[in-house]
């Protein structure tokens, strides 16, 4: 079944394997290249999961699941986070924002797609 899957995530290369990775299991992929730029797709329509980058310019990570997680409608999705990121009071507050899994980076597509699979369930 396909779903609508936000990934925020300012470096291209990433993004595009990403999206080409979800896009072929017949998921639509919004994409967007930093965490305000994401925000955008959370205006009321169907979100199914959020997959985002820690640190990236104009919002990080962290603060873009913050937002998400202050609205009712977006309260409950399940979030993915992608990162290099070893700092662990980073960690730690990404995960006091109840994210559904921590993705380190560089990953392997057949252990992303387990996670996402998981997620979506």
């Amino acid at each position: 079944m396909s779903k609508r899957i936000v990934v925020a995530e300012d470096f291209n290369v990433s993004r595009k394997v990403i999206v080409s990775i979800l896009s072929k299991l017949g998921h639509t992929v919004l994409e967007a290249s930093n965490g305000l730029e994401a925000t955008s797709f959370f205006n009321g329509g169907a979100i199914d999961l959020l997959i985002t980058d820690y640190n990236m310019p104009e919002m990080n990570g962290a603060e873009l699941i913050k937002q998400v997680r202050a609205s009712e409608k977006y309260a409950y999705i399940p979030i993915l986070l992608l990162t290099t990121e070893v700092n662990e009071q980073k960690i730690k507050m990404a995960l006091d924002e109840n994210i559904t899994a921590w993705i380190k980076k560089p990953f392997q597509a057949d252990e992303f797609l387990k996670i996402v699979s998981k997620a979506l369930r």
